[in-house]
């Protein structure tokens, strides 16, 4: 098994210990997720109610499946999202088919040339 070495006295930030978060759009994602989630428990609904809501909101916080880069960080929210069981593998499923069709529609950005 594979365990995380943290040096004593170095305080770890979230990012080092899940470097997906070190993507913009995943680390938002996840951060909504949170916010929404506290704000459920605050008002007094049940963990699983406010897990719910937070999913959503994690959903409804991915990038719009326009663009490239904007669809490859959908692509990254999805299996983020799958890996932490924020989305259901049928849900996940049906997203990224959803972004394979959308990059289907996209012109890949030029090759950066050698000089």
């Amino acid at each position: 098994m594979i365990e995380a070495i943290v040096l004593s006295g170095e305080e770890v930030r979230p990012e080092q210990l899940f470097p997906a978060l070190m993507n913009p759009a995943v680390a938002h994602c996840c951060s909504v997720q949170e916010q929404v989630f506290q704000s459920e428990l605050k008002k007094k609904r049940s963990e699983c109610s406010a897990m719910i809501k937070a999913g959503d909101a994690y959903c409804r916080a991915m990038p719009p499946l326009s663009g490239y880069l904007n669809i490859c960080d959908f692509i990254a929210c999805v299996s983020y999202g799958m890996l932490t069981n924020t989305i259901l593998n049928d849900s996940a499923t049906k997203l990224l088919y959803a972004a394979q069709v959308a990059l289907s529609t996209v012109p890949k950005p030029p090759k950066p040339s050698k000089n």
